[in-house]
């Protein structure tokens, strides 16, 4: 019996070996496809800038920033917050 003992640790060590060497001849999983991150805007290609609720409105928020409208039509707004969620714009001056 006890000569049996040191043959089964070597099968089984054995078998441990084989394992890698059977998995690489295994297909592989197809790759998956690399889309093009999308490219951010430059800061020579001007954003669609906001128009306001209406015409006549010459400041509003969406709670997160603040629009102004000046006196030759140029809008200007604040940033925005960081975990800021926009609702619906609402004029607060006209």
């Amino acid at each position: 019996m006890p000569a049996r003992r040191p043959v089964l640790w070597i099968g089984l060590f054995a078998l441990a070996l084989m394992g890698p060497a059977l998995a690489a001849d295994l297909p592989l999983k197809p790759a998956r496809p690399v889309h093009p991150a999308a490219t951010p805007a430059s800061p020579a290609t001007p954003a669609a800038k906001p128009q306001g609720p209406d015409a006549a409105c010459l400041e509003w928020t969406d709670g997160c920033r603040v629009c102004q409208r000046a006196a030759n039509s140029e809008v200007s707004c604040s940033n925005v917050g960081i975990a800021c969620v926009p609702k619906t714009e609402e004029c607060t001056r006209r």
